[in-house]
């Protein structure tokens, strides 16, 4: 999006409304308001080192051109053979040409934010680059809430805000009188196709919410291809619509109507997943030396890992008040500590206040959950500067489901977040009966491994074991078995590494005995390696080191 620069004279027509704006790439363009033409190179006739003061307007400044276009009407675009209807469905004004007060030469396309117009995008509909009057940082998709009032079952989304004006027009001119009365549901993307995958990402959890069904009608370019490939790894069940001409707009100019209702309407697709990539694609690509991953808390669980990398699920396993908790955050706080990590936290069964309380212990080793032990307000604050913008968690308690859960690694994995944690995973099966239960847990444990690669994230699931058929129970030293985990061989399958972690709580034995777990790598899909780890957990610091 290029930024006003200036106004200067403009030679051609000598008024001096020739406004210059600077793109992205540091360039220089500029567009005449007064003879409604674009200029490629408006220094031309500057010295070549010549740079203007780019004075930063005044919110006075910006108001005021903002209310100058609140004065401009809604016009048809005939070359675009856009009505006033569709149009002012969307709030786009258009500015009239200074010279005969009668041809459009600008599209005024509304942002809002949180349904609030804060800024205009203004399109020189000849083709100039478009720049922003205005704040639209955080904007709303365009026309979410008209969509949202119209109530269809399918949301149509397009990259562009006039495509959407385009689409709202064919799909009017199509509809038969059964359904006259009924408006579609289309918003666009606010600013183009670049960071589709970003966006959407944001708003998925309202598009569901509010819509049964989602078609992407984006560019039939490389540009829109790309985006319906990004947004299709955060909501694979999206629709696709394969539009006869580069997109909605230009099929409403060419007359191509019924075919492009056709193809949006009844054509929309879930995308198939059919390339082939042969070896030789990858040859150099694959010609490096495997690295080790990030660093687990403890040295040995590291050499047998290989280390944390993103794109694998990790499973681990233990029975109930046996430390598995303590783990989930040790995890957690070495990330953000050692490796800077953003992580998110589901944790159903605990209240975030906690939560937070127990990281930031790990941080710092300390204790701040135990009214008996005294709060050290200092050191707390130390671990908020750690914990700062790199914890997240679930804003849900006992009330967690897979949709909901889904949709938030989504967004944690938008926001930046490399690792996941989920504590207990069986929660998202509370209410089921066992049968269907591991059917359930197998479907996720599938989802879970494909998110991780598609969001190049670590996902860590935790669970509470079944109880061994025979001999010492889990608290008495028993050993773990993959086949006693929640979803057993079938969650071991779609994960890269299960742990169990065992222990005896005998209350026979010494406090530091009771203390020792062992941490066992049970099933490693990507070296073939197990082994056990000693641990022992230092009820001063909260901190589970390795012996």
């Amino acid at each position: 999006m290029s930024n006003c620069v200036e106004k200067i004279t403009h030679d051609a027509c000598g008024s001096k409304n020739l406004q210059v704006f600077q793109a992205e790439d540091g360039t220089y363009n500029g567009y005449c308001f007064g003879c409604g033409t674009n200029v490629k190179d408006p220094y031309k006739d500057r010295p070549p080192d010549y740079k203007p003061i780019i004075k930063k307007k005044s919110k006075e400044e910006i108001d005021a051109e903002l209310a100058e276009i609140n004065e401009c009407g809604f016009h048809a675009l005939p070359k675009r053979k856009l009505g006033v209807k569709a149009l002012e469905r969307f709030g786009i004004k258009v500015g009239l040409s200074e010279k005969d007060g009668v041809t459009p030469t600008i599209a005024y396309q509304p942002t809002t934010v949180d349904g609030v117009v804060t800024a205009y995008m203004c399109k020189p509909l000849n083709g100039g680059k478009p720049w922003t009057v205005g704040e639209g940082k955080g904007a709303d998709l365009f026309g979410w809430a008209q969509a949202v009032e119209a109530n269809a079952k399918r949301l149509y989304i397009t990259e562009g805000q006039l495509d959407a004006a385009a689409l709202f027009t064919i799909i009017k001119k199509q509809q038969t009188a059964q359904y006259k009365d009924s408006d579609p549901s289309i918003v666009s993307l606010p600013y183009g196709a670049g960071n589709a995958d970003k966006v959407i990402g944001k708003w998925l959890g309202k598009i569901r919410k509010n819509f049964k069904e989602v078609a992407l009608v984006f560019d039939q370019d490389e540009a829109g291809r790309l985006a319906v490939d990004k947004v299709l790894k955060i909501a694979p069940d999206f629709l696709v619509a394969d539009l006869p001409c580069k997109d909605a707009n230009e099929c409403l100019m060419k007359g191509h109507i019924k075919g492009a209702f056709n193809a949006i309407m009844f054509k929309s697709s879930k995308a198939k997943n059919t390339k082939l990539v042969w070896g030789e694609d990858l040859h150099e690509a694959a010609k490096e030396q495997a690295v080790f991953g990030v660093s687990w808390p403890w040295p040995q669980v590291t050499e047998l890992t290989r280390g944390i990398r993103t794109g694998e699920t990790i499973y681990l396993g233990a029975a109930q008040k046996m430390g598995k908790s303590e783990v989930v955050n040790t995890l957690a706080a070495w990330l953000i500590k050692e490796h800077g990590w953003k992580v998110m936290m589901a944790k159903p069964e605990e209240a975030n206040k906690k939560t937070y309380k127990l990281v930031a212990g790990k941080i710092v080793s300390k204790i701040f959950h135990d009214p008996k032990v005294e709060f050290d307000y200092e050191a707390y604050d130390k671990a908020g500067t750690i914990l700062h913008g790199k914890l997240c968690m679930v804003n849900l308690y006992q009330h967690v489901g897979w949709e909901t859960l889904k949709t938030d690694i989504v967004a944690a994995a938008q926001a930046g977040c490399k690792a996941v944690f989920i504590d207990p995973i069986t929660n998202l099966t509370n209410g089921i009966n066992a049968a269907d239960a591991n059917t359930k847990l197998q479907e996720i444990a599938q989802e879970l491994s494909a998110m991780a690669l598609d969001h190049d994230i670590v996902i860590f699931i935790f669970c509470h074991l079944r109880n061994p058929d025979s001999g010492l129970s889990h608290d008495r030293g028993g050993r773990v078995l993959t086949s006693q985990f929640a979803g057993s061989r079938a969650m071991g399958r779609s994960c890269n590494y299960m742990f169990g972690l065992e222990g005896n709580k005998d209350p026979d034995l010494s406090p530091e005995e009771r203390n020792m777990r062992k941490l066992v790598l049970l099933d490693d899909r990507e070296f073939g390696e197990v082994g056990e780890i000693d641990l022992y957990w230092d009820k001063r610091t909260t901190q589970f080191n390795e012996v």
